[in-house]
């Protein structure tokens, strides 16, 4: 989650994989960071514990005020399929066959 104050950006695409090999918390917890730091988020570090920043935040167009689509930070996704909030281009969702 993003900590600048009234954010709503949350990181969710992490995968931490299914190779039967246990993982302590120490070695996940850096999956996650390193995953979050490929896709634009700012991880620096304060008093005992890392400080998330969003992509949208760090560029200076955050706070994410509003969820949506958008699987790097949660934001809204406008009408190009592109996040306000951190630009990533966001596919469609394709409608489900049935």
């Amino acid at each position: 989650m993003c900590d600048t104050d009234d954010c709503f950006a949350v990181y969710l695409a992490v995968e931490t994989g299914d190779d039967e090999d246990a993982r302590s918390a120490s070695e996940v917890s850096q999956l996650a960071r390193d995953a979050a730091q490929s896709e634009g988020w700012v991880v620096s570090f304060g008093f005992r514990q890392p400080v998330m920043t969003c992509p949208g935040c760090a560029d200076g167009r955050g706070p994410v005020r509003e969820r949506g689509d958008c699987r790097r930070c949660m934001g809204r996704v406008d009408a190009e399929s592109r996040c306000v909030y951190c630009l990533r281009q966001v596919e469609p969702l394709q409608p489900e066959a049935g």
